[in-house]
């Protein structure tokens, strides 16, 4: 439930809020760690600054301290200046004490002496010199055991401690300035976020309103697109451009296939109509009514023969059907012309084929390429006057190949030329 709830409050968020607070959070975790690293760095750098500190306090401390018999050290102090610091019982003196090589207690500053609380020894078990942080009165504290040696012999150790809260403290006032940079960048990052994703996000309204201004009526607008500029919105705006385009496409296809499907079928069925309604006048005898009914026969054909087509030329054009395969272009021809030989051949129609020994193939529709050259053909043989010629020949040329139909017909004359590639025109 609360993943839901959190989920459906930052999805009612705008874009620019989202991208402004997930900037901030990025920072925000980003500057946490650098103070994180930079408390870890000098907190490390304060205890190896505190520890060259109490080395050189045991350097200094390590030659007064003899061994007066086995397993028995003694210090002297007395007249120098390292006994002043060992007087000293604040958080500015040093502590000292020695211990045996079996860790027998030898010695005890005086300060520390006067000191009712004591912190608990941890002598290492190895004889190298070792540090260590702990708490001792409510302060950080740091111990160095330094061990002593005599003739290149271990005699005991030397434990050396002091406070180390003044160093805590330009710590704390570090990090304590760190989250105040941290929490003023959150902040201002926060702010500019939000105005630099609003400014970006500016032409996501342009496009907006725009797309709400789109009717399916009127598809000739387009996206605005900045001019120069490559970036996401530009390939946003262009991707829904393209859209736009094939849906205008496809909205003129359809309206181009009512307005061919209205025209191609008005004349037929103004035939029919004006054919019953002639036969419906006055009684007619039967071969009366035979003939209007194979004219009747006639027109239906013809219309079923146009719905056919316009049917195949909407497929064609939404290549809904297309699929394409490797065919021999000079075969396809020679089935084509095997197909109306035998009405060239009733008007006595020559029909040279050029294709033969030839090997031509190319990539396309067969049943689209067949009727193509078939409605050629089918021409050719229709305006060619008896006893005339046809030739088809199949050409190869650079990346494809041409099909050529030339008869010995009536031709067409250069105004009919421009209409040669109008849907279903028919010249007188």
């Amino acid at each position: 439930m609360p993943n839901n709830r959190s989920h459906t409050f930052l999805s009612r968020m705008s874009i620019s809020t989202r991208m402004a607070i997930g900037y901030s959070l990025g920072l925000f975790v980003m500057l946490s760690l650098f103070a994180f690293l930079i408390y870890q760095v000098f907190h490390q750098a304060i205890h190896n600054n505190f520890d060259r500190h109490l080395t050189f306090e045991a350097n200094q401390i390590a030659p007064f301290v003899t061994e007066k018999a086995s397993d028995s050290l003694v210090v002297k102090m007395s007249g120098n200046s390292r006994n002043e610091a060992l007087m000293q019982d604040d958080t500015s003196g040093t502590f000292v004490r020695v211990y045996n090589r079996q860790h027998e207690l030898q010695y005890v500053s005086p300060n520390l002496e006067q000191i009712s609380a004591r912190y608990e020894s941890r002598i290492p078990e190895v004889v190298e010199k070792t540090s260590f942080s702990h708490t001792w009165q409510g302060l950080p504290t740091r111990t160095l055991y330094y061990p002593l040696k005599r003739d290149n012999e271990f005699i005991g150790w030397l434990e050396v401690t002091g406070f180390e809260w003044a160093l805590h403290e330009q710590v704390s006032t570090i990090i304590n300035y760190l989250v105040i940079i941290i929490l003023i960048s959150v902040l201002f990052s926060l702010l500019g976020g939000y105005i630099l994703s609003n400014r970006a996000l500016i032409p996501i309204s342009s496009i907006i309103k725009s797309a709400r201004s789109i009717h399916y009526r009127d598809l000739n607008q387009r996206l605005p697109v900045k001019q120069g500029v490559r970036d996401e919105l530009t390939d946003l705006s262009e991707t829904f451009n393209a859209m736009l385009d094939r849906l205008q496409r496809g909205f003129s296809r359809e309206q181009q296939f009512t307005s061919d499907a209205a025209h191609e079928l008005k004349t037929p069925l103004s035939s029919l109509r004006t054919e019953t309604d002639i036969i419906l006048r006055k009684d007619r005898n039967p071969e009366e009514y035979q003939q209007a009914l194979l004219r009747i026969q006639q027109e239906v054909e013809r219309m079923s023969k146009m719905v056919h087509l316009l049917l195949e030329l909407s497929r064609l054009e939404s290549r809904d059907s297309l699929s394409f395969e490797k065919l021999d272009l000079c075969e396809l021809a020679q089935n084509v012309i095997g197909r109306v030989k035998s009405h060239a051949d009733e008007k006595s129609l020559h029909i040279d084929c050029r294709t033969y020994n030839r090997n031509i193939s190319v990539y396309g529709h067969t049943g689209y390429l067949s009727e193509a050259l078939n409605n050629l053909l089918n021409n050719a043989v229709k305006y060619t006057p008896s006893g005339g010629s046809i030739t088809v020949d199949v050409q190869n040329e650079t990346g494809g190949a041409r099909i050529v139909v030339e008869d010995t017909g009536i031709g067409f004359t250069p105004e009919q030329k421009e209409h040669l590639y109008d849907r279903f025109y028919r010249s007188e």
